[in-house]
């Protein structure tokens, strides 16, 4: 009797055990269904992105490349200008000496233009005292 009731306890833990693998397998089935749901969400994003990057990718290149132009010309731009302003500063210098060159010539001349009416306020004053 006890090995009839050993018998009985075994078929019923071997029962018990295959309905837990039952029990678990679906329940394993059902997080891989879960899983594999996330992960083709995942690739059809993942195809999404990288169809967007094969049509954005050559209209970005073109615009930094137009970027790039602009720089480009724009830098020439500000070269040219830094030449003309160095020219109109040189210019500019050349006139400063010039105006100075005629500043000390007026000066001059109105010193001897000074000495003159000296000379000549002296030679009336010699030609009224006689």
């Amino acid at each position: 009797m006890f090995k009839k009731l050993l018998k009985a306890g075994a078929v019923l833990g071997l029962s018990a055990v295959v309905l837990t693998g039952c029990a678990t397998k679906s329940y394993v089935d059902e997080q891989d269904a879960k899983i594999l749901e996330k992960l083709n969400a995942i690739e059809s994003k993942v195809t999404k992105i990288e169809q967007m990057h094969k049509e954005e990718h050559p209209k970005i290149v073109g615009k930094i490349e137009d970027l790039e132009t602009q720089v480009g010309n724009i830098q020439a731009e500000h070269a040219d200008l830094k030449k003309q302003i160095k020219a109109v500063d040189e210019k500019a210098e050349k006139n400063a000496a010039a105006i100075r060159g005629l500043e000390d010539r007026v000066g001059a001349i109105e010193a001897k233009l000074d000495r003159l009416s000296e000379n000549i306020e002296r030679v009336m004053r010699k030609s009224l005292a006689k």
